[in-house]
């Protein structure tokens, strides 16, 4: 069963972010995002069309387009107003669009990459925003989500010692595991190619090569997937 998102919530998330954006950027460091460009050019080097879904203040665009000089167009989508006018004075070469995940216009297939970063655990219906991703990925294109861990060692500290988790300033969010973010995105019609455990991008080396030796995978901040296209159900013989 479709459960289709109610315009009312809709227009009440986009209030919250918009709040948010007012008040202080959503962003990560510049040195993560400069750090995610990278393994996104090194699975996928040669890209024309990218978008950035939930793109915030652009500045995930603004790296990746260091790396992709020669990309014919890059797309930004976010549901905040307030988002989309820092986007474009960050990265003003980027093209963007005031829009839902849920309910996008672009075409089929328009995009070599889309990436969404912190961000498919907020949208009101992730099942349909995946397929709508789906729709707009090229067959060969490349889909990268980074999303939530429920078992990140610092809520399960916080958890010990306090009873609850960490706390949040967004109000809608999911929170799962390394497999059922796996199966959600495999239910949802992608081939998970790649993932890679993200603690976010310390300033110092050691301190970066520590929490990579340290921190398992199953127990990181977020996870970061590299996902294509399945194959139709009728090769799949």
């Amino acid at each position: 069963m479709v459960v289709e998102t109610s315009h009312k919530d809709l227009a009440a998330l986009q209030a919250e972010y918009d709040a948010l954006y007012k008040q202080a950027p959503i962003r990560d460091e510049d040195r993560a995002y400069a750090w995610i460009a990278k393994q996104v050019y090194r699975f996928m080097p040669h890209a024309g069309a990218i978008l950035d879904l939930a793109c915030g203040g652009g500045y995930f665009l603004r790296e990746l387009h260091r790396l992709y000089p020669g990309a014919t167009s890059f797309y930004g989508v976010d549901l905040s107003g307030e988002a989309l006018s820092i986007a474009r004075k960050e990265f003003p070469a980027g093209a963007y669009t005031l829009s839902s995940a849920e309910a996008m216009s672009f075409k089929d297939g328009s995009f070599d990459v889309v990436t969404c970063l912190g961000s498919l655990e907020h949208f009101l219906n992730i099942s349909q925003a995946l397929g709508e991703i789906r729709r707009i990925l090229k067959p060969q294109g490349v889909f990268l989500a980074m999303v939530p861990n429920i078992m990140w060692y610092q809520d399960i500290l916080s958890v010990l010692l306090t009873a609850n988790r960490k706390s949040r300033n967004q109000t809608h969010e999911l929170f799962a595991s390394y497999g059922e973010w796996k199966e959600m995105l495999e239910s949802s019609g992608f081939q998970v190619i790649k993932s890679l455990k993200y603690n976010g991008i310390a300033k110092a080396s050691w301190k970066q090569r520590l929490k990579d030796l340290l921190i398992p995978r199953r127990f990181s901040y977020h996870f970061i997937y590299f996902c294509q296209l399945s194959p139709e159900p009728s090769s799949l013989a």
